[in-house]
Protein backbone atom coordinates (compact mmCIF):
# COMPACT_ATOMS: atom_id res chain seq x y z
CA UNK A 1 0.00 0.00 0.00
CA UNK A 2 1.30 3.53 -0.90
CA UNK A 3 2.24 5.62 2.25
CA UNK A 4 -0.17 8.80 2.24
CA UNK A 5 1.60 12.25 1.89
CA UNK A 6 2.13 14.09 5.36
CA UNK A 7 0.03 17.51 5.51
CA UNK A 8 1.99 20.76 7.06
CA UNK A 9 -1.02 22.38 7.14
CA UNK A 10 -0.54 24.67 3.93
CA UNK A 11 -1.42 22.36 1.18
CA UNK A 12 -3.13 24.60 -1.62
CA UNK A 13 -2.25 27.68 -0.35
CA UNK A 14 0.84 30.03 0.21
CA UNK A 15 3.37 29.97 2.99
CA UNK A 16 3.06 32.50 5.31
CA UNK A 17 6.85 33.28 4.90
CA UNK A 18 6.35 34.30 1.34
CA UNK A 19 3.81 36.89 2.21
CA UNK A 20 6.41 38.19 5.21
CA UNK A 21 8.98 38.39 2.72
CA UNK A 22 6.29 40.87 0.13
CA UNK A 23 5.64 42.73 3.80
CA UNK A 24 9.65 42.79 4.92
CA UNK A 25 10.26 44.05 1.11
CA UNK A 26 7.66 46.54 1.53
CA UNK A 27 8.34 48.38 4.35
CA UNK A 28 12.39 48.67 3.32
CA UNK A 29 11.18 50.37 -0.22
CA UNK A 30 8.76 52.44 1.97
CA UNK A 31 11.16 53.82 4.65
CA UNK A 32 13.72 54.25 1.91
CA UNK A 33 11.38 56.23 -0.53
CA UNK A 34 9.41 57.70 2.45
CA UNK A 35 12.63 58.56 4.39
CA UNK A 36 14.52 60.59 1.41
CA UNK A 37 11.25 62.36 0.47
CA UNK A 38 10.60 63.53 4.09
CA UNK A 39 14.56 64.60 4.65
CA UNK A 40 14.15 66.56 1.59
CA UNK A 41 10.74 68.22 2.27
CA UNK A 42 12.08 68.64 6.07
CA UNK A 43 15.45 70.55 4.64
CA UNK A 44 12.91 72.47 2.19
CA UNK A 45 10.54 73.69 5.21
CA UNK A 46 13.88 74.67 6.91
CA UNK A 47 15.68 76.65 4.90
CA UNK A 48 11.94 78.94 3.79
CA UNK A 49 11.94 79.12 7.00
CA UNK A 50 15.14 80.75 7.50
CA UNK A 51 16.46 78.05 10.49
CA UNK A 52 18.85 76.81 7.26
CA UNK A 53 21.11 78.92 5.22
CA UNK A 54 22.27 76.27 2.52
CA UNK A 55 23.51 72.67 2.17
CA UNK A 56 25.79 72.97 4.58
CA UNK A 57 23.37 73.36 7.29
CA UNK A 58 22.20 69.70 6.59
CA UNK A 59 24.05 68.29 9.18
CA UNK A 60 22.73 70.68 11.64
CA UNK A 61 19.01 69.97 10.35
CA UNK A 62 18.99 66.52 12.20
CA UNK A 63 18.91 68.28 15.32
CA UNK A 64 16.17 70.70 14.73
CA UNK A 65 13.16 69.34 16.49
CA UNK A 66 10.81 70.30 13.05
CA UNK A 67 13.27 68.56 11.05
CA UNK A 68 12.85 65.26 12.83
CA UNK A 69 9.28 65.26 13.07
CA UNK A 70 9.14 65.60 9.41
CA UNK A 71 11.81 62.82 8.94
CA UNK A 72 9.96 60.92 11.88
CA UNK A 73 6.58 61.19 10.15
CA UNK A 74 7.56 60.09 6.94
CA UNK A 75 9.51 56.98 7.97
CA UNK A 76 6.59 55.85 9.92
CA UNK A 77 4.21 56.41 7.27
CA UNK A 78 6.81 54.89 4.93
CA UNK A 79 7.78 51.95 6.45
CA UNK A 80 4.78 50.86 8.83
CA UNK A 81 1.38 52.27 7.32
CA UNK A 82 1.76 52.25 3.33
CA UNK A 83 3.33 48.29 3.58
CA UNK A 84 -0.17 47.38 5.29
CA UNK A 85 -1.96 48.86 2.88
CA UNK A 86 -0.06 47.61 0.17
CA UNK A 87 -0.25 44.00 1.19
CA UNK A 88 -4.45 43.91 0.94
CA UNK A 89 -3.22 44.88 -2.43
CA UNK A 90 -0.15 43.02 -3.91
CA UNK A 91 -0.92 39.71 -1.30
CA UNK A 92 -2.07 36.90 -3.47
CA UNK A 93 -4.89 35.29 -2.87
CA UNK A 94 -6.05 38.41 -1.31
CA UNK A 95 -5.74 38.38 2.66
CA UNK A 96 -7.84 40.74 5.07
CA UNK A 97 -5.01 42.41 7.51
CA UNK A 98 -6.83 45.38 8.38
CA UNK A 99 -10.16 44.71 9.74
CA UNK A 100 -11.26 48.38 9.85
CA UNK A 101 -15.17 47.72 9.56
CA UNK A 102 -15.49 44.59 12.40
CA UNK A 103 -18.47 45.41 13.93
CA UNK A 104 -17.47 46.36 17.46
CA UNK A 105 -19.65 46.78 20.72
CA UNK A 106 -19.46 50.44 21.89
CA UNK A 107 -18.53 48.83 25.42
CA UNK A 108 -14.85 47.76 24.14
CA UNK A 109 -13.87 51.16 23.34
CA UNK A 110 -14.48 52.49 26.95
CA UNK A 111 -12.98 49.14 28.42
CA UNK A 112 -10.10 49.99 26.77
CA UNK A 113 -9.01 53.21 27.98
CA UNK A 114 -9.72 51.52 31.23
CA UNK A 115 -7.67 49.09 30.50
CA UNK A 116 -4.84 51.37 29.77
CA UNK A 117 -5.17 53.21 32.88
CA UNK A 118 -5.66 50.57 35.24
CA UNK A 119 -2.35 48.67 33.42
CA UNK A 120 0.07 51.99 33.43
CA UNK A 121 1.33 51.17 37.37
CA UNK A 122 2.18 47.45 36.17
CA UNK A 123 4.15 48.74 32.98
CA UNK A 124 5.51 50.72 35.38
CA UNK A 125 6.80 47.97 37.95
CA UNK A 126 7.93 46.10 34.87
CA UNK A 127 11.00 49.61 33.87
CA UNK A 128 11.68 49.17 37.29
CA UNK A 129 12.71 45.51 36.93
CA UNK A 130 14.24 45.58 33.47
CA UNK A 131 16.21 48.04 34.69
CA UNK A 132 17.31 45.94 37.20
CA UNK A 133 18.32 43.47 34.87
CA UNK A 134 22.33 43.16 34.22
CA UNK A 135 23.87 41.05 31.88
CA UNK A 136 27.13 38.61 32.70
CA UNK A 137 30.43 39.75 32.83
CA UNK A 138 31.19 38.33 29.68
CA UNK A 139 28.94 39.95 27.64
CA UNK A 140 29.47 43.44 28.81
CA UNK A 141 30.43 44.43 25.28
CA UNK A 142 26.76 43.97 24.52
CA UNK A 143 25.68 45.12 27.38
CA UNK A 144 27.69 48.68 26.78
CA UNK A 145 26.19 48.82 22.95
CA UNK A 146 22.82 48.23 24.33
CA UNK A 147 23.21 51.40 27.03
CA UNK A 148 24.37 53.39 23.81
CA UNK A 149 21.71 52.48 21.63
CA UNK A 150 19.18 53.22 24.78
CA UNK A 151 20.96 56.72 25.21
CA UNK A 152 20.95 57.64 21.90
CA UNK A 153 16.85 56.29 21.43
CA UNK A 154 16.17 58.58 24.59
CA UNK A 155 18.19 61.77 23.35
CA UNK A 156 15.56 61.11 20.05
CA UNK A 157 12.22 61.29 22.16
CA UNK A 158 13.69 64.38 24.11
CA UNK A 159 14.36 66.32 21.22
CA UNK A 160 11.17 65.41 19.34
CA UNK A 161 8.85 65.73 22.61
CA UNK A 162 10.97 69.38 23.71
CA UNK A 163 9.12 71.71 21.63
CA UNK A 164 6.73 73.40 24.40
CA UNK A 165 4.39 75.72 22.64
CA UNK A 166 1.07 74.53 21.67
CA UNK A 167 2.16 73.64 18.08
CA UNK A 168 5.06 71.72 19.32
CA UNK A 169 2.79 70.22 21.15
CA UNK A 170 -0.22 69.63 18.69
CA UNK A 171 2.42 68.23 16.15
CA UNK A 172 4.44 65.63 19.08
CA UNK A 173 0.63 64.30 19.36
CA UNK A 174 0.32 63.63 15.57
CA UNK A 175 3.72 62.17 15.03
CA UNK A 176 4.31 60.55 18.40
CA UNK A 177 0.73 59.27 19.20
CA UNK A 178 -1.51 59.46 16.32
CA UNK A 179 0.89 58.21 13.49
CA UNK A 180 3.23 55.91 15.57
CA UNK A 181 -0.04 53.99 16.75
CA UNK A 182 -1.56 53.37 14.09
CA UNK A 183 1.51 52.79 11.80
CA UNK A 184 2.62 50.05 14.27
CA UNK A 185 -0.46 48.19 14.80
CA UNK A 186 -0.93 48.19 11.60
CA UNK A 187 2.24 46.21 10.42
CA UNK A 188 3.32 44.43 13.91
CA UNK A 189 -0.50 43.81 15.06
CA UNK A 190 -2.65 43.93 11.45
CA UNK A 191 0.32 41.78 9.44
CA UNK A 192 2.62 40.30 11.36
CA UNK A 193 0.90 39.22 14.29
CA UNK A 194 -1.94 37.42 11.64
CA UNK A 195 1.00 36.10 9.76
CA UNK A 196 2.63 34.45 12.34
CA UNK A 197 -0.56 32.84 14.03
CA UNK A 198 -0.93 31.27 11.08
CA UNK A 199 2.63 29.88 10.48
CA UNK A 200 2.65 28.39 13.94
CA UNK A 201 -0.94 27.76 13.57
CA UNK A 202 -1.84 29.12 17.14
CA UNK A 203 -2.47 33.01 17.67
CA UNK A 204 -1.27 32.97 21.22
CA UNK A 205 2.14 32.02 19.82
CA UNK A 206 1.73 34.89 17.10
CA UNK A 207 0.75 37.27 20.01
CA UNK A 208 4.11 36.59 22.12
CA UNK A 209 6.29 36.28 18.92
CA UNK A 210 5.43 39.89 17.57
CA UNK A 211 5.26 41.41 20.89
CA UNK A 212 9.16 40.32 21.00
CA UNK A 213 9.93 41.09 17.78
CA UNK A 214 8.06 44.58 18.33
CA UNK A 215 9.69 45.09 21.68
CA UNK A 216 13.30 44.93 19.98
CA UNK A 217 12.83 46.39 17.22
CA UNK A 218 12.61 49.65 18.98
CA UNK A 219 16.28 49.52 20.61
CA UNK A 220 15.45 50.67 23.73
CA UNK A 221 16.30 47.14 25.61
CA UNK A 222 15.73 48.42 29.26
CA UNK A 223 12.27 48.82 28.52
CA UNK A 224 12.17 46.01 26.46
CA UNK A 225 10.06 43.86 28.97
CA UNK A 226 7.49 46.37 29.48
CA UNK A 227 6.83 46.80 25.94
CA UNK A 228 7.18 42.96 25.34
CA UNK A 229 3.86 43.23 27.55
CA UNK A 230 2.07 45.94 26.09
CA UNK A 231 2.44 44.59 22.69
CA UNK A 232 0.80 41.22 24.06
CA UNK A 233 -1.95 43.18 25.52
CA UNK A 234 -2.26 44.87 22.12
CA UNK A 235 -1.96 41.39 20.69
CA UNK A 236 -5.07 40.15 22.52
CA UNK A 237 -7.36 43.20 22.23
CA UNK A 238 -6.88 42.48 18.80
CA UNK A 239 -7.71 39.03 18.34
CA UNK A 240 -10.64 39.71 20.60
CA UNK A 241 -11.98 42.11 19.59
CA UNK A 242 -11.10 41.24 16.09
CA UNK A 243 -11.25 45.51 14.93
CA UNK A 244 -7.30 46.93 14.05
CA UNK A 245 -8.67 50.35 15.96
CA UNK A 246 -9.16 48.70 19.18
CA UNK A 247 -5.23 48.55 20.06
CA UNK A 248 -4.53 51.62 17.54
CA UNK A 249 -6.84 53.29 20.09
CA UNK A 250 -4.60 51.87 23.57
CA UNK A 251 -1.18 52.62 21.79
CA UNK A 252 -2.53 56.01 21.06
CA UNK A 253 -4.17 56.79 24.83
CA UNK A 254 -0.11 55.76 25.78
CA UNK A 255 2.06 57.55 23.30
CA UNK A 256 -0.48 60.83 24.01
CA UNK A 257 0.41 60.15 27.53
CA UNK A 258 3.59 60.34 27.21
CA UNK A 259 3.70 63.33 24.66
CA UNK A 260 1.46 65.11 27.15
CA UNK A 261 3.03 64.54 30.31
CA UNK A 262 6.18 65.38 29.04
CA UNK A 263 4.83 68.91 27.79
CA UNK A 264 2.77 69.69 30.88
CA UNK A 265 6.16 69.30 33.00
CA UNK A 266 8.00 70.87 30.59
CA UNK A 267 6.21 73.80 30.31
CA UNK A 268 6.60 73.64 34.45
CA UNK A 269 9.84 74.28 34.46
CA UNK A 270 10.59 70.83 35.07
CA UNK A 271 13.00 68.29 33.39
CA UNK A 272 12.57 65.00 31.95
CA UNK A 273 14.25 63.33 34.42
CA UNK A 274 11.67 64.41 36.87
CA UNK A 275 8.82 62.24 34.62
CA UNK A 276 11.20 59.50 34.87
CA UNK A 277 10.88 59.69 38.55
CA UNK A 278 7.48 59.04 38.33
CA UNK A 279 5.42 59.28 41.79
CA UNK A 280 5.98 57.03 44.52
CA UNK A 281 2.91 54.96 44.73
CA UNK A 282 2.10 52.53 47.80
CA UNK A 283 2.47 48.90 47.55
CA UNK A 284 -1.11 47.74 47.36
CA UNK A 285 -1.59 49.94 45.03
CA UNK A 286 0.25 47.68 42.08
CA UNK A 287 -2.25 44.81 43.56
CA UNK A 288 -5.67 46.97 42.94
CA UNK A 289 -4.14 48.02 39.75
CA UNK A 290 -3.44 44.17 38.89
CA UNK A 291 -6.91 43.53 40.07
CA UNK A 292 -9.00 45.73 38.19
CA UNK A 293 -6.55 45.09 34.97
CA UNK A 294 -7.52 41.48 35.23
CA UNK A 295 -11.33 42.11 35.77
CA UNK A 296 -11.70 44.40 32.18
CA UNK A 297 -9.61 42.25 30.59
CA UNK A 298 -12.16 39.76 31.36
CA UNK A 299 -14.70 41.83 30.68
CA UNK A 300 -13.43 42.62 27.75
CA UNK A 301 -13.02 39.02 26.66
CA UNK A 302 -16.68 38.25 27.86
CA UNK A 303 -18.32 41.12 25.44
CA UNK A 304 -16.20 40.75 22.66
CA UNK A 305 -17.03 36.70 22.88
CA UNK A 306 -20.41 37.79 22.49
CA UNK A 307 -20.65 39.84 20.14
CA UNK A 308 -18.17 38.04 17.95
CA UNK A 309 -20.72 34.73 18.09
CA UNK A 310 -23.80 37.39 17.98
CA UNK A 311 -22.63 38.58 14.00
CA UNK A 312 -19.74 35.69 13.28
CA UNK A 313 -21.17 33.00 14.63
CA UNK A 314 -17.66 31.82 15.80
CA UNK A 315 -15.45 32.05 19.13
CA UNK A 316 -12.23 34.14 19.61
CA UNK A 317 -9.81 31.87 20.46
Amino acid sequence: MASRPVSHGFQGEKHPATSLILLLALAFAGAVIMGTLSAFIGFITLNRAGSLTGLEDLASATTHTGFLKILQAGFSIGMFILPPLLMEVFDKPRQRYLAFTTSVNPLLWPMVLGIMFFAGPLFEQAILLNERLQLPEALSGLENWMKAKEAEQERLTKLLLSDTSYWGMATSLIVVAVIAAIGEEFFFRGCLQRLLSRWFNNPHTGIWVTAVIFSAIHLQFYGFLPRMLMGALFGYLLLWGKNIWLPVLAHFINNATVALSAFFLLRRGRSFEEMDAGLQIPAYFYFISFVLTAVLLYQYHKTATAQNIRYNGETLD
